[in-house]
């Protein structure tokens, strides 16, 4: 990938997606659309919940609402991972928030208890609820896994029958192998980071999509830091993985083959069907999953997260400093005039926005979204 990307600097070019896409400008702030993706892409598709650091140890849990889905995910006493629709089968409270450290959990609005594995411990007043069959009434499993140092979660009961093990590696495809590659169960979470901007959720992951737009939106940012408009993308199923260069990669180009080293110099992004960017940062690994707002098309929720190696002599202030960086670009520069930009969605003044053949990690992200959806359009 490297003298690749040294052959498309030298030419002046880029991957080219083979046609220009073209997408209706409706298709980010439709109700029904907004519901169709929620049922096709964050209900039946697997989404990653983060590293595996998340989870370090048995008795680890962590709670999040995914798409309108309560999930609990534990680590059992055995180190297995599990996942939960994190409802009570009372009368469908949470039994657990946040995440942290526990040996069981309780229903704050009855008391009735659950174990790491899901299973109904026991209820309160036993005369009213004599004769429940507590093996029947455990946590609705959800199916999960856990590969590569990484999370997921289908936000879907399981169907009787149904494994409640995915597949993971058969969707990851070819990237499965890269994704191994980078150790990811070595990097410990270093910082979380949550906003609600007012765009459609499709346009946050858009916005790290190309690197057109690096030289003149971020300018006085990141772009000094980066080959403009140039860049390497490689598609595996509905993933897709796009590589952008650092300025510094010039300095290989007079080594020998023998000599070269290209990863410094590279920024890899794995787009991870549907909603989640994993991003090779050379020294740490920053991972941006965007989920629909409930009630309005026009609205996400995004997290950003970082993580640090595990063994570093660098200070806090360093990985600290990375965070700003993230959020001096993206959630000060990109997000703010994306919101300007779903106005222009809104307005009515024109059908459809244009993906060139020089953003073919757009164009493959969309016809994904399509082809999930079952929609010529």
């Amino acid at each position: 990938m490297g003298r690749r990307l040294l052959g498309h600097i030298e030419a002046r070019t880029t991957d080219l997606a083979d046609a220009m896409f073209r997408n209706k400008v409706i298709n980010y702030s439709c109700r029904e659309r907004a519901a169709l993706e929620r049922e096709k892409l964050f209900r039946d598709q697997p989404i990653l919940m983060g590293l595996s650091t998340r989870l370090p140890k048995p008795g680890d849990y962590l709670t999040e609402d995914v798409a309108g889905m309560p999930v609990l995910m534990t680590r059992t006493a055995d180190g297995t991972v599990m996942a939960f629709a994190n409802i009570c089968r009372h009368r469908a409270a949470p039994v657990a928030s946040g995440c942290g450290h526990a040996r069981s959990f309780t229903c704050p609005y009855h008391g009735w208890t659950y174990d790491l594995t899901g299973k109904l411990l026991g209820t309160t007043d036993k005369v009213g609820f004599a004769g429940i069959d507590l093996a029947a009434h455990g946590l609705v499993r959800l199916p999960a896994a856990e590969r590569h140092g990484m999370l997921f979660v289908r936000p879907k009961p399981a169907q009787p029958g149904e494994s409640l093990t995915l597949d993971v590696d058969t969707g990851l495809g070819a990237f499965a192998s890269d994704l191994a590659a980078l150790k990811l169960e070595t990097f410990p979470l270093f910082s979380v980071d949550r906003v609600a901007p007012r765009i459609n959720w499709k346009f946050a992951i858009d916005t790290f999509l190309e690197g057109y737009h690096i030289a003149h939106l971020h300018r006085k940012t990141i772009a000094p830091y980066f080959v403009g408009n140039c860049g390497l993308f490689d598609g595996a199923g509905p993933h897709g993985r796009m590589c952008v260069p650092r300025t510094t990669i010039e300095q290989q180009r007079a080594l020998a083959e023998g000599e070269r080293s290209f990863l410094p110099h590279v920024i890899t992004l794995y787009q991870l069907f549907p909603n989640s960017l994993l991003i090779w940062q050379v020294d740490h690994i920053e991972i941006w999953r965007a989920f629909p707002g409930r009630d309005d098309p026009a609205h996400s929720d995004i997290e950003m997260t970082i993580y640090r190696p595990a063994v570093t002599t660098r200070p806090d202030s360093y990985w600290e400093k990375n965070r700003q960086v993230a959020i001096r670009t993206v959630l000060e520069e990109d997000f703010p005039l994306g919101e300007r930009m779903q106005i222009g969605f809104e307005s009515g003044a024109t059908q459809e926005v244009i993906y060139g053949r020089n953003e073919p990690s757009l164009v493959h992200f969309h016809s994904s979204i399509r082809n999930a959806l079952g929609v010529p359009a």
